[in-house]
């Protein structure tokens, strides 16, 4: 027996009719007493007393009829369950990544994945590299894109690039002018400090990029003229499309067209792995192969 023979049973029931309760579930009464005549065979017993078109319940038809009520009513709270978890992201592929990759996120990766018709919803969060393997390690992220210390048992690694300290200024910014091409900088390297002396846009240090650019800063002895403080990559970004000012990050993989990205020189020093990282126990997922897949053709990632 499914829900459908309880719904049945319990509008007949309700109706007392069959003409009546074949009329309200939109079927022939023909079709309405062949499901009667099926499920009291399968029961054994009659559920109906027949009193010309009158349908009264026998003692096994009224316990039929109450505890498919009840089962009825958990199967709708098992379906209004679900629905509520897919509104919240439950059915979806959560991706994790830094707040420097907004762009390449939104604008490239998600357009591709989801040009393959048929995948998987995806829920995003940004976050610290740190925290998002953490979240990935204990499952609450199924793949994030994250720089890379060191590599723990139980998860997946998909080296993507290198990455370094860049600094981000608007694509008419005169540095560009002066910037010099140079063996092993994929971008133009500043010619000399004259962009310590243009308004900065100053990352926390609570994040890799700000820290990186605190190092850099200690390690060359001189520091820029700070503008504006924010908290987070993404900001600061903002700021740059927006023409208030240079900033340091780490190398993100796509930025719009309004902002250029220039090589310090000597920092190479701090550059850092970027990988995918995902759980082992995912690794047959299609929507997140298919992601995966997505991930390697944007870096150019040869296998």
């Amino acid at each position: 027996m499914n829900i459908k023979d309880y719904s049945y049973i319990v509008e007949i029931a309700d109706q007392a009719s069959l003409t009546a309760a074949a009329e309200r579930l939109r079927i022939t009464q023909g079709a309405l007493s062949k499901y009667v005549r099926r499920i009291e065979s399968e029961l054994g017993s009659p559920l109906f007393y027949r009193h010309g078109k009158r349908f009264t319940l026998t003692p096994i038809g009224k316990l039929y009829v109450d505890r498919g009520r009840e089962i009825i009513r958990q199967d709708q709270l098992v379906a209004d369950g679900i629905q509520k978890l897919k509104a919240n992201g439950a059915d979806a592929i959560r991706l994790g990544y830094g707040m420097g990759f907004a762009d390449f996120i939104l604008d490239r990766l998600l357009p591709a994945y989801f040009a393959n018709p048929g995948v998987r919803p995806v829920s995003v969060r940004e976050s610290s590299s740190a925290e998002l393997i953490r979240d990935t390690e204990n499952c609450d992220l199924d793949v994030c894109l994250a720089y890379v210390d060191s590599f723990r048992s139980g998860l997946t690694y998909v080296p993507l690039s290198p990455a370094r300290p860049v600094l981000v200024v608007p694509d008419d910014s005169e540095l560009l002018d002066t910037a010099e091409l140079k063996s092993g900088y994929p971008y133009p390297v500043v010619a000399d400090d004259r962009w310590l002396d243009e308004p900065f846009i100053r990352i926390a240090t609570l994040t890799r990029s700000g820290a990186t650019a605190q190092a850099y800063f200690d390690r060359i002895g001189k520091h820029p003229v700070n503008r504006l403080y924010v908290n987070d990559v993404r900001s600061a970004l903002g700021a740059v499309y927006r023409g208030l000012g240079n900033t340091i990050v780490m190398e993100p993989p796509y930025l719009r067209n309004s902002v250029t990205c220039l090589c310090l020189p000597e920092g190479t020093r701090e550059e850092q792995q970027m990988c995918m990282v995902t759980s082992k126990d995912l690794d047959q997922d299609e929507s997140l192969m298919h992601m995966q897949k997505v991930v390697r053709l944007l870096y150019g990632y040869i296998s």
